[in-house]
């Protein structure tokens, strides 16, 4: 649980791109952050939390504590993500203009007598954010923006066949804070680059349809709230976050409580003879505090 809650907040870090690298810009209903004053980057992020199940009576809450940091060159750009000091998340490459042109992540593989085993993997940036366009058509659609800030959007999942095999609605709320990583992410270059990379939204079903920048659809503003649910179906995933903020309006701490509710297997019923499920919850709530260096 706690990899996955350092992996959640890592990538959220870079998930809410906003859409300017011009720091005297800003236009409050066009996806633009207004700038801090003080420039600041993430340098670490501290992390405690407690887990429970209702999956079993006999389950004791799990406790995790541990570190996120973000490492630099003398460039001030990202190099990497770690957590627990050693544990590296992802890896940043650059092209020789400074732009972000691979992320590399690393994952548990379990292998037929041979066990875990840790291998490479990568992200090619160009894919999802370079110049030719990004079908998002496919993967679902936007529904609503507010301020800049997508809250209401439908995403699908496939088969083996590649049709839709299910449907998720999520639905986000957010702060009225500059987003916090906006400066941190700025130093990989994505920022430029989102302002080139086209968006195919598909067939013209979708609440938004046409080529739009990804600019100008990425938040603005730091998420306090998000509900993940599968369409037809009781399962949901549902995070609240709530910050504490220093005088330049940068998130200094937050609390946050994670729910998912879903549908399992516990067992076998001998007179059915038949699976047996139950719906259980996991909730993880934690504290973490986030250290930042100014940027001169």
């Amino acid at each position: 649980m706690k990899k996955i809650i350092f992996s959640a907040l890592a990538a959220l870090a870079f998930v809410g791109v906003s859409c300017s690298s011009d720091d005297n810009s800003s236009d409050n209903g066009n996806g633009i952050t207004p700038p801090n004053k003080v420039i600041k980057v993430i340098e670490k992020i501290n992390i405690n939390s407690v887990s429970t199940s209702d999956y079993d009576e006999a389950d004791k809450p799990e406790y995790s504590e541990g570190v996120v940091e973000l490492k630099y060159n003398d460039a001030n750009k990202v190099t990497s993500i770690v957590g627990d000091g050693t544990d590296v998340l992802y890896n940043f490459i650059y092209d020789d203009k400074g732009i972000v042109k691979e992320i590399e992540y690393f994952e548990s593989v379990y292998e037929w007598g041979e066990g875990e085993k840790i291998e490479k993997r990568k992200h090619i940036v160009s894919d999802f954010l370079g110049l030719a366009p990004f079908n998002f058509g496919k993967l679902g659609k936007i529904n609503t923006i507010d301020k800049g800030n997508p809250v209401d959007l439908t995403f699908y999942s496939y088969n083996d066949q590649d049709k839709v095999e299910g449907e998720y609605k999520t639905e986000i709320k957010y702060d009225n804070k500059p987003f916090a990583a906006f400066h941190t992410l700025n130093t990989t270059g994505a920022i430029d680059l989102s302002k080139k990379t086209q968006i195919d939204f598909g067939p013209s079903q979708a609440a938004m349809t046409g080529l739009k920048y990804a600019n100008e659809l990425l938040p603005m503003n730091n998420p306090t709230y998000l509900k993940h649910a599968y369409v037809g179906d009781k399962a949901y995933l549902e995070s609240k976050i709530t910050y504490q903020y220093d005088n330049n309006q940068y998130p200094t701490s937050f609390e946050f409580e994670i729910k998912d509710y879903y549908r399992t297997s516990y067992g076998w019923d001998p007179i059915k003879q038949e699976v047996k499920y139950k719906w259980v919850t996991d909730i993880t709530k934690g504290k973490a505090t986030i250290t930042y260096k100014e940027m001169k």
